[in-house]
Order: C-alpha cells, then structure tokens, then sequence
C-alpha cells in the first residue's frame, strides 16, 4: 500500500485511507450531482465535525464512568477500612 511508504503506523494508514476513500467518494457524488466543490468542501467539514464531536462524546462518556467506579471503589475500601478497624477495637476491648 502507498502508505508503506510514508512509514505510519497500521492504523493511522488504515485511518487515512479510509478518510481518503470518503473524500473520493463525496468527490464522485458530487460530480455526479452536480454540486460544487464550495458545497461538497463544506460537507466534508461538516462530517469531519460532527465525527469529533462524537468521538469527543464517547471519551467523555468514558471517563466520567472510570472516575465514578475509581469513586465507587474508595467509597467501598474506606468503609471496609472503617469496619474493619471497628471490629479490631471492639476484640480488643472484649479481653
């Protein structure tokens, strides 16, 4: 492939490429359409915007549910701690 060239990861090629692919296409739709490259540029845009916004989204999401479970799980672990440290002051009052 062309991006063997440019020495980039499978991925990023892969991202690339695909990016390349949907640009050709939009280019085709809009010959075929009729549209001018004004438009289809917009469009272009448009997508690469909204796919950010997602993405961004999804990250966001991503991590207020890791931050709330790391929460979750102090919460848990203090009152363990705060039992267990209950349980070891009564056994020794009890002797």
């Amino acid at each position: 492939m062309i991006f063997s060239l440019l020495n980039v990861r499978k991925k990023t090629a892969a991202t690339l490429a695909g990016i390349a692919v949907g640009g050709l296409c939009l280019w085709g739709v809009a010959m075929w359409q009729d549209i001018s490259v004004q438009e289809l540029f917009n469009l272009l845009i448009s997508i690469l915007v909204m796919l950010t916004a997602v993405i961004g989204a999804a990250l966001l999401l991503i991590i207020v549910i890791k931050l709330s479970f790391r929460l979750l799980g102090r919460l848990i672990a203090s009152n363990s701690g705060d039992e267990q440290r209950n349980n070891d002051q009564s056994d020794s009052g009890q002797r």
